[in-house]
């Protein structure tokens, strides 16, 4: 037994010097962590963790080069009503994809989380109607050309946004994966879905309830997550798969009202209506449409939100060969009550995370 571990040993210690490039590098250190053998390796770990940012690092853990992109982006954008929720982020990966050999899918899941949570946080309070039309307009053209269209404090969040996601894109061609084409799409109608909202804002519109779910499964950005998390696990996914998904069949639809209607219950219930800036939310348009209280209407939603449950599990005796896909998004769709449950709100208050998180990653169970 111990030759045989020896022996093993050595072939990760090969890997650690015929391993290429910088997302070879990250996956393989992802790998070992998520085995929980990373202790066997933590000089060579170290090494690789220091060649990767070119610094010196005291400890054995991806969440410093994480730290490291979240540090280096958010100063190049200079924006200062940007949150740090890169933690947050990342561990809502895990909910989608907790398999080792989907490290790179972890990291482009939680980047495009991060990418969207700042163009949200934008479009919601943070600019005029005009402004959020010149973003709309320089994300629908997609080039550095259009950097020109924008009020100086967005052009370098256009910047990065464009550089992300060619450097996703080289990441995922590594591995022989080259449909980023997907995710620039889907990040392009989730622009025109942001815009829309803030039009209504700026017009003091107030939907129906019916027209507010339907524009809410889109801003919540369920179908576009979807869409990146499956695009980034390379051959696991069959590109007529994708093409499905990106389509936003019904259990995309479900986990989007899922996520959008257990955010607004929060939202509402922490503040008691909508902030300065937002559309109203999902509870103020029923009870304006039906002229019943928040409690009626709140009734109501989670009964929706029933239904969204009942959608999603009767998904998966569809065509079996969408099955690992819609797994994924079902995955993805159970981690909802640990953010929003309750009335709660973990992106705001990540203190209830806290306890899990240690759980999983601090003191995780030994294998």
């Amino acid at each position: 037994m111990k030759v045989r571990a020896l022996n093993l040993k050595e072939e990760v210690l090969k890997l650690f010097t015929s391993c290429n490039g910088v997302v070879g590098k990250m996956l393989l250190v992802d790998a070992l962590q998520h085995l929980g053998i990373d202790h066997n390796f933590e000089s060579q770990i170290d090494g690789v963790l220091s060649d990767i940012l070119n610094i010196e690092f005291s400890s054995s853990s991806l969440h410093e080069v994480a730290l490291r992109w979240w540090k280096e982006l958010s100063g190049s954008i200079e924006l200062s009503y940007v949150r740090d929720r890169v933690v947050e982020n990342y561990f809502w990966s895990f909910a989608a994809h907790h398999e080792e050999c989907f490290g790179l899918a972890r990291m482009i899941f939680a980047k495009i989380n991060v990418l969207l949570t700042i163009m949200d946080h934008t479009y919601d309070e943070h600019s005029t109607i005009e402004e959020c039309r010149m973003l709309n307009e320089a994300a629908q053209r997609w080039d550095e050309s259009a950097i020109s269209l924008l009020p100086e404090y967005l052009k370098r969040f256009y910047t990065e946004l464009l550089r992300n996601i060619k450097e996703m894109g080289d990441e995922m061609a590594i591995t022989g994966n080259y449909e980023i084409a997907y995710i620039k799409k889907r990040l392009q109608k989730q622009f025109s879905y942001y815009l829309q909202e803030a039009e209504w804002a700026y017009q003091n519109h107030k939907p129906s309830f019916d027209d507010k779910v339907k524009l809410g499964v889109m801003t919540v950005a369920v179908p576009t997550i979807s869409v990146c998390g499956l695009v980034a696990m390379g051959d696991a996914m069959p590109k007529e798969v994708i093409e499905w998904v990106f389509g936003v069949p019904d259990v995309v639809i479900a986990g989007g009202k899922i996520y959008r209607l257990m955010n607004d219950i929060s939202a509402f219930t922490i503040r008691g209506g909508k902030s300065k800036g937002d559309a109203p939310t999902s509870v103020e348009c029923y009870m304006s449409e039906h002229g019943v209280t928040s409690e009626v209407a709140i009734a109501k939603i989670e009964s929706v939100i029933e239904d969204g449950w009942r959608s999603m599990n009767q998904a998966r005796f569809g065509n079996r060969v969408l099955l690992p896909a819609v797994q994924r998004i079902i995955n993805f769709a159970l981690s909802s009550p640990l953010y929003y449950g309750g009335g709660h709100d973990a992106f705001r208050s990540s203190s209830r995370l806290r306890k899990t998180m240690e759980t999983l990653f601090v003191k995780p169970i030994p294998i």
